[in-house]
């Protein structure tokens, strides 16, 4: 028999729900709580525990003699860290496992052999990903690594939803380092499909190189929905040109 959901459980769920699909827009107010009682047909206790989860993940913000406004909820990745993409959605609340994982071998290419100091021709695991947060696609994820650093990693297939966690329990590989370009892109037919959004949605396109001790690791290139990603950084100094 399956357990009945919490009544402030069901709001928050319902509510998260609405935000992240832009019923209720950034900067726009929730409504008030007396709706929300009568919508959910909860008690007022209910609806603020309910409110109290959602301010916790930083969804929303209770402005005293305002109401309650929902905030950019948008994933920030802080890039003066080494994180994954799975690590960062988890950090925000979100449920991140893959949709579906294909792990094989192929030759490096050019770029792909520039990219792991590996001669062209050379084999490689690819890795295939397409990852869910909180049931709904976000990102396509390609991770690219040096075959005789990985013995035996196909058995893992679909085990697994943090590559760099995965490496280190598993390989003992610690990625200390990361090189990464980001651009943007239109999603493609293909992608749209995977993705679920319409073609020509903005994605960002994140190339990273990650290093072990000054060692070439892995290659990740990820396709991300822009609209529910994005990066912080924090910059220190200023540049002064020589006199």
């Amino acid at each position: 028999m399956q357990a009945k959901i919490p009544a402030y459980q069901r709001v928050y769920n319902a509510l998260k729900a609405r935000i992240l699909e832009g019923d209720y827009g950034v900067g726009e107010l929730l409504p008030s709580e007396p709706e929300l009682e009568r919508q959910f047909g909860v008690s007022r206790t209910t609806v603020r525990k309910a409110v109290e989860n959602l301010s916790r993940e930083g969804f929303v913000l209770a402005q005293q003699g305002r109401g309650t406004v929902v905030l950019d909820f948008s994933t920030r990745q802080n890039l003066n860290e080494v994180t994954s993409i799975s690590e960062t959605l988890e950090r925000k609340g979100f449920t991140v496992v893959p949709k579906s994982m294909y792990i094989d071998r192929i030759e490096a290419s050019q770029k792909l052999a520039r990219e792991l100091e590996v001669a062209p021709g050379a084999t490689l695991i690819r890795i295939q990903r397409i990852q869910l947060a909180d049931g709904k696609p976000i990102a396509i994820m390609h991770n690219y690594l040096r075959a005789e650093a990985v013995p035996g990693i196909e058995r893992h297939s679909g085990k697994f939803h943090r590559l760099y966690d995965f490496l280190e329990t598993e390989y003992g590989i610690v990625i200390d380092s990361a090189y990464d370009r980001i651009t943007a892109k239109s999603a493609s037919f293909s992608e749209a499909e995977m993705l679920q959004v319409p073609v020509g949605t903005a994605l960002i396109y994140l190339i990273r190189n990650c290093y072990s001790a000054g060692k070439p690791v892995c290659a990740d290139h990820c396709s991300i929905i822009g609209g529910r990603y994005d990066f912080e950084i924090r910059m220190h100094g200023r540049y002064r040109k020589p006199l």
